[in-house]
């Protein structure tokens, strides 16, 4: 058990970037929390950037998240600030970290670490350190990233005008908003691990790549999730098709101005995040074929690069900023 779980942390772990344009740390929870800041080059020094906080998901970390969604690459072509916060790690394997969601994940949600409160300082950090415009504070993630987003945009509605969670349900209860925050949700509909139909096994992605342990819970299907979030936000019913290219149709919901929300399905895709940067194993980056790789796209299910899903969400979150005196 432990040679497997050993060969889990050396091989499975998302692909690691440089360590960002700036590392800062904050004291959190009891330990050091980094966040990771890439300004694009030609903007740098500028106050005023928007920001987009990139959530990486359960297990990993925010150096994995940057590779992983190419995220850099987005906020360079669109002049906005790409931040990587890091979530609670585990004192025994510190790079492996989770965020309390609510239902999900890991050691966060068991030690009830305030990770709201940790978002708002990394928040409090970048207005002091890049002079950003905190009216368009935005936040995507994946998967236990995804639910974190949620309960950012539940908690913090007052300081993030609009979010796009990945591949991951709200674990939590409807909450009052101060505001309704707009949102896109992108999930495939054949995915494993947050399960697109909903049930009583979502999760469990890890321990069935270890073979060991068990950590799922229930979990609303995705069409459910947004149908409750168009509801808090005053939409309509019924939403008619805006997008569609290749396997990924999004549908948008009658809703009052700048509360806006969509469902984006990827149909067939898994627990991925869509386009070309989604590699798996850091060892899969150089060879594909390893059979590290082929189980990896076992547990998470079939890619798709029909979009670009950091991309895709900025093009949504963008239109949207926080009211005056916010």
């Amino acid at each position: 058990m432990f040679l497997r779980a050993a060969i889990f942390i050396l091989l499975f772990l998302p692909l690691q970037a440089q360590a960002g344009d700036e590392r800062h740390d904050l004291e959190w929870g009891g330990q050091r929390r980094p966040f990771y800041v890439h300004v694009p080059k030609d903007l740098e020094g500028k106050p005023g950037l928007p920001v987009m906080m990139v959530l990486h998901g359960g297990g990993g970390n925010a150096k994995g998240m940057q590779v992983m969604t190419g995220m850099d690459g987005v906020a360079d072509k669109n002049g906005f600030i790409a931040v990587y916060p890091e979530g609670y790690g585990s004192p025994m394997i510190d790079s492996m970290r989770t965020w309390n969601a609510g239902t999900c994940c890991g050691a966060a949600v068991r030690k009830d670490v305030d990770d709201v409160g940790y978002i708002g300082a990394v928040i409090d950090a970048l207005s002091s350190t890049y002079k950003i415009d905190t009216r368009r504070v935005y936040a995507t993630g994946h998967s236990n990233g995804a639910m974190m987003s949620y309960r950012l945009a539940c908690e913090m509605s007052d300081r993030i005008a609009a979010i796009a969670p990945n591949a991951g349900q709200r674990g939590f209860s409807p909450c009052n908003l101060k505001r309704p925050v707009p949102v896109m949700h992108i999930h495939g509909t054949e995915d494993p691990c947050a399960l697109y139909g909903g049930g009583d096994k979502c999760g469990g992605c890890f321990s069935r790549f270890l073979g060991i342990g068990n950590d799922n819970w229930p979990c609303k299907s995705v069409p459910q999730t947004v149908q409750e979030t168009a509801e808090m936000n005053g939409c309509g019913k019924e939403a008619e098709v805006t997008f569609s290219k290749g396997a990924v149709s999004c549908e948008s919901f009658a809703c009052p101005q700048n509360a806006a929300v969509q469902l984006c399905a990827i149909n067939g895709a898994g627990h991925i995040w869509a386009g070309k940067h989604d590699r798996g194993p850091a060892v899969c980056a150089e060879d594909p074929d390893k059979k590290i790789c082929t189980r990896y796209r076992e547990i998470v299910g079939p890619p798709n690069a029909d979009i670009d899903a950091g991309q895709l969400a900025w093009d949504f979150v963008k239109q949207f900023r926080l009211s005056a005196g916010k």
